[in-house]
């Protein structure tokens, strides 16, 4: 007998298993929306620089232009990519998955809750830190001033940190994912 993990482990394994086109339809939707989410910081962060809203070296931002930045990318989120990802996603409880049979939803739905606790994050923080690092010390910016960086310089490498790491951990991720779904004949 398994624990309630596992269970509901097994359950969303027959979720995809059940539901294969839909499933592909989701991870599109969620790709595009990421994908959407990012264009749309690239924006702002370039747009920032180019209507004076900031300033493009780092040494000379101050605490209020970092919170002036940081309501313009809330902003531009919530108005360019928010304002269909909610309906749509809304869309997608209300007309598909909450007309599936209660006792097949009953399957994906169960099984305790696992909680984490404050401030507990896996490691991915850290990872992502640790590339960071990297990558500046690649770029040749080790030993250059902060304030003698640019703000593209500043989010293109966390941007690449993050992408690295997305990279390391989603392709062994989508093959456990494919090799579990084939092994328990999916």
């Amino acid at each position: 007998m398994g624990t309630g993990v596992k269970l509901r482990g097994e359950g969303w394994k027959k979720f995809v298993r059940r539901h294969g086109k839909m499933t592909a339809l989701v991870v599109g939707w969620i790709v595009a929306a990421a994908a959407a989410m990012l264009l749309v910081f690239l924006w702002v962060v370039a747009d920032a620089q180019a209507t004076g809203l900031v300033e493009s070296e780092l040494g000379r931002w101050t605490v209020g232009l970092f919170f002036t930045f940081l309501l313009q990318v809330i902003l531009w989120e919530l108005i360019l990519v928010a304002s269909w990802v909610i309906p749509t996603a809304v869309l997608m409880y209300l007309l598909w998955y909450k007309k599936l049979p209660a006792e097949e939803r009953k399957e994906y739905e169960g099984g305790p809750k696992r909680s984490r606790s404050a401030g507990e994050d896996s490691g991915i923080s850290f990872f992502v830190g640790l590339v960071w690092l990297a990558i500046v010390w690649l770029d040749g910016k080790w030993n250059l001033a902060f304030q003698d960086w640019t703000f593209d310089d500043w989010v293109y490498s966390w941007m690449w940190a993050g992408l690295v790491v997305l990279v390391i951990v989603g392709i062994p991720g989508i093959m456990y994912l494919i090799w579990s779904l084939r092994r328990n004949g999916g």
